[in-house]
């Protein structure tokens, strides 16, 4: 095997260039290739691949896991398989996470076999699914498929969180979401998907193509189409559709934190999930019925609360993580806009 011209074919790959005859080369790369070739072949993509600012702490347990792998033969391909490409996934490792995913094709997996991507809080993730759907995650997100069954018999996943998705298009093979609340069926579009439990609302905004969704618990069934807005109630199990830009359809992909008549609760969450952050009110005295209506930018907090301040009263104390609050109270003279 040319080490050359598989390096050539992944790259292919992350920049969405591969052909149909590209990607069975690069198959018949992967199983045609030693125990000895792949193992190599991964630690150089991972020697390439985690130059990128990461996590040092998630970086120090993947290369672990790698170390793990290689000192003992006792694990078998498949364990490694599991183990380093949810990291690979988690600390957006493109060419890493699709090998992969190749390699999950190679090895019998056991029956219920889900890769799992979770994001925490302050991070956000950008990957690759086996089908060439392109996701961003946003922070406190996961999501979920079945590596044996996605892109066979279906191309189904479930979520929880915000994500944004550019589904590659198969009209034989729907592609499928499952939230908490709603479906999301799709052929191939481009949307932005809101769908946190704790909140009261699940989102959905649409850029291209369209879908159908379904409610949970009512069963009421809408379809959607570009440059609309649809919006579940929870509580009544309601979809409500609106006309929508999708210029402001998803901004935190460009590092903004946008409100629009936001209870103060959920806005102060909000910033804990973008800065991975511990908010504490020394009172816990947030107004219930209070509406904020304005935008921040997400990279940097000190910033984000002296704005915040234009609006409220308060003082803060930033220590690491932890961000205490005292004597917070609405200041009605300020308004945002």
């Amino acid at each position: 095997m040319k080490t050359n011209n598989m390096t050539e074919l992944f790259q292919k790959f992350a920049e969405n260039r591969l052909s149909t005859e590209d990607i069975s080369d690069l198959k018949k790369h992967i199983n045609i290739a030693s125990d000895d070739e792949l193992d190599s072949y991964l630690l150089e993509l991972w020697k390439n691949e985690t130059g990128k600012k990461v996590n040092p702490d998630i970086l120090q347990e993947m290369k672990l896991r790698i170390d793990e792998a290689n000192a003992s033969r006792k694990w078998s391909r498949t364990m490694l398989l599991r183990k380093v490409s949810r990291v690979a996934a988690i600390i957006a490792v493109p060419l890493l996470a699709t090998f992969m995913y190749f390699m999950a094709e190679r090895i019998p997996a056991p029956a219920a076999s889900d890769m799992i991507v979770s994001v925490g809080s302050g991070e956000r993730v950008s990957i690759v699914l086996p089908d060439g759907t392109k996701v961003n995650l946003n922070s406190e997100t996961k999501l979920s498929y079945n590596v044996n069954d996605f892109n066979r018999k279906f191309r189904e996943v479930s979520m929880g969180g915000e994500a944004y998705f550019e589904v590659a298009k198969n009209e034989k093979v729907p592609f499928i979401i499952k939230t908490n609340s709603m479906d999301v069926k799709v052929l191939g579009t481009v949307f932005n998907l809101q769908a946190r439990d704790e909140e009261l609302t699940t989102e959905i905004n649409l850029i291209e193509g369209k879908v159908a969704l379904k409610a949970g618990n009512t069963q009421q069934e809408v379809l959607l189409f570009a440059n609309q807005r649809a919006v579940l109630d929870k509580r009544t199990g309601s979809i409500k559709v609106f006309k929508d830009n999708p210029a402001t359809a998803a901004p935190w992909l460009k590092g903004e934190l946008v409100f629009h008549a936001t209870p103060i609760r959920q806005v102060i969450r909000a910033i804990e999930r973008s800065y991975g952050v511990s908010i504490q009110l020394t009172q816990n005295n947030l107004p219930d019925n209070d509406l904020f209506t304005g935008t921040f930018s997400t990279d940097n907090l000190q910033e984000t609360l002296e704005i915040l301040k234009m609006h409220y009263k308060f003082d803060y104390r930033i220590n690491g993580k932890q961000v205490a609050i005292d004597n917070f109270s609405v200041n009605k003279k300020q308004q945002l806009n």
